[in-house]
């Protein structure tokens, strides 16, 4: 009899062990919607340790509401107990939340977490974006490739969202993380993000040493985004860069036929020329710019440059001649340019300078001019032509 009776107390004791546990789930509800978050907690977690209570679904949709209740509500009130109540707490609901669904993915709790699912993403998409702007791109990145995850999980089942690919190829590329940017970049390129893609995308070749890759995505860019010229312009910076000089250079005469108006296809084909020691096609391709744009100083302070490296080189030339008469042309040569030199810088100074690069350069060359007594002897020189030409024409 003893024993029958110790049995049953055991029997009891087994029976009411379900219910103590429910309730204790019942309170933890209670607690949260009360805004009793800490007690709510400790109950939640000390559930989460329980292996029997651990395999309930509402276990863990009880822990992912704590966390995200307290969280909005600490960010709202500027709470910070609240919105770090645990470490990595928005990470820790979705966790919380996707545990839910693989105990029990009926439509009852679906349907209870799918609102929740939205202002989560909400929520941690402006955590990446806070991170970032502090420079923690690796947690930005976290941030951002979770919201993805949520946004694309079988419970939203929402459309890629190319703007928030566009944010994590950015957050890998400022982290560092060259193999996912890769990655994001090259999705959002077969969206048709925009020319800004194909960019970044021939960027992080080159950044690998692919320079046959990076030339590829620009010409399939050039080719999708109507000849655009950024694109067109690094392509051809490229080509230069690996030697190719003259492919870059009839890249942009094609599109100076495509586009005669564009002052910038025969000015960049000035500067490849200029960089290649190519002085007189140089100046042909500025001349050619500056019919198209007459206001740009930095034209000017180009052709100025060319005409003196063209004097300069005359100069060096001369000093190895022996014969007196060929120094003598030679240096009447150099001097012209020299002069020709010091009237185009003295145009570029007379337009409104802002570019930097254009100020550098005219700096640099008024320097090496000494441009005041060149510029007072050009004035001297023209002033005794005009008297010259005075004096015949009254003959």
């Amino acid at each position: 009899m003893k024993r029958l009776i110790f049995l049953a107390i055991v029997l009891a004791g087994c029976s009411t062990m379900m219910p103590l546990q429910r309730s204790g789930l019942i309170t933890a509800f209670h607690l949260i919607e009360d805004e009793e978050y800490e007690e709510a907690k400790e109950f939640i977690e000390n559930m989460v340790e329980d292996e029997e209570a651990a395999g309930w679904p509402r276990t863990w949709h009880a822990r992912g509401l704590l966390y995200q209740n307290a969280y909005r509500e600490g960010k709202q009130r500027n709470n910070r107990n609240l919105y770090e109540m645990i470490d990595r707490q928005l990470f820790v609901v979705y966790e919380s939340y996707e545990k839910t669904l693989s105990l029990d993915a009926g439509s009852r709790i679906r349907n209870q977490l799918a609102p929740r699912y939205v202002l989560l993403a909400n929520d941690i998409q402006a955590m990446g974006k806070k991170s970032f702007e502090e420079g923690n791109y690796e947690e930005a990145l976290e941030a951002f490739e979770t919201v993805e995850q949520i946004r694309q999980s079988e419970l939203l089942n929402l459309d890629t969202d190319t703007t928030l690919v566009y944010n994590m190829a950015i957050a890998a590329i400022e982290g560092g993380q060259r193999e996912k940017a890769i990655q994001y970049l090259q999705r959002l390129d077969e969206y048709r993000y925009g020319s800004n893609v194909s960019h970044l995308l021939s960027e992080e070749y080159l950044q690998q040493g692919d320079t046959l890759r990076a030339s590829k995505v620009l010409q399939d860019g050039i080719a999708k985004y109507d000849e655009n010229e950024d694109l067109v312009f690094l392509l051809a910076d490229i080509k230069f860069s690996v030697g190719l000089a003259e492919e870059s250079v009839g890249i942009l005469d094609r599109k100076s036929e495509l586009y005669p108006s564009n002052y910038k296809f025969p000015y960049t084909r000035g500067l490849i020329h200029q960089k290649t020691g190519n002085y007189e096609e140089a100046l042909v391709a500025y001349w050619e710019s500056l019919e198209l744009e007459p206001e740009k100083p930095i034209i000017y302070a180009h052709i100025a440059t060319c005409f003196y490296n063209i004097g300069i080189e005359i100069e060096e030339r001369a000093r190895t001649m022996n014969r007196n008469s060929e120094v003598q042309v030679k240096r009447a040569r150099s001097t012209a340019a020299l002069e020709s030199s010091t009237r185009w810088l003295s145009k570029a100074m007379e337009l409104e300078v802002s570019d930097p690069e254009a100020l550098a350069i005219i700096r640099e060359l008024s320097a090496l001019l000494d441009i005041t007594k060149r510029v007072d002897s050009v004035n001297d020189e023209s002033s005794e032509d005009d008297e010259a030409k005075e004096g015949s024409d009254t003959q």
